[in-house]
């Protein structure tokens, strides 16, 4: 019982930092997930909203922005998250049921992204896919990387560094080191799909 209570205290603290407006609910949870967190650097930032499962598996570099309603996600998973990133509203980052997620070092990630290291077992016919279980992977993102809006990152894929991936882009296959990728519906199906990115 006492366990309970306790558990339930926590939850309730956690959820009034989580939701405490202004630049005093940015530093209560500034505070909270120093403790929470594996490893959490300098200048954390994050607006309301913004939600941890497994912090302990966690970890965020220096300078980091999470904007409302953002998630990471990491029970039996990891998430390392390096330098510089700037995350906007709605992102959903997700390493649970045994993923793996690196992100590199000035990375900017648009609203409604998904990024999503593990699938749904789905091949065995005999039973129900929420019965399957899932499949866990690794998504890296390199440094200096753009993902734009509404775009969803799927299990196994590498973003090399430099790369952008268009609004509303899915990404099942990797994009090399200053390629842009955008969705077939946005360009002539007949053109592949990545777009070196012009030199300055």
């Amino acid at each position: 019982m006492i366990k309970k209570v306790t558990k339930e205290i926590k939850e309730f603290v956690i959820f009034i930092f989580t939701y405490f407006p202004g630049s005093s609910g940015a530093i209560l949870r500034r505070l909270l997930y120093k403790f929470l967190i594996k490893s959490s650097g300098k200048k954390l930032s994050t607006e309301i909203g913004f939600k941890l499962t497994c912090p302990n598996n966690i970890v965020i570099g220096d300078n980091a922005s999470f904007m409302r309603n953002c998630s990471l996600n990491s029970c039996n998973g990891k998430i390392n998250i390096g330098n510089n990133i700037k995350v906007n509203q709605n992102v959903d980052i997700n390493s649970s049921a045994g993923g793996f997620i690196k992100i590199g070092n000035d990375v900017l990630i648009g609203n409604n992204v998904v990024i999503r290291a593990a699938n749904h077992i789905y091949n065995d016919n005999k039973k129900k896919i929420f019965e399957s279980g899932h499949k866990g992977g690794r998504i890296i993102i390199g440094n200096n990387v753009w993902i734009g809006a509404n775009c969803v990152i799927l299990t196994n894929v590498t973003l090399k560094d430099g790369s952008v991936i268009g609004a509303g882009t899915v990404v099942k296959k990797n994009v090399n080191s200053n390629e842009l990728a955008i969705s077939n519906k946005q360009i002539n199906k007949k053109i592949f799909n990545k777009i070196k990115r012009p030199n300055n």
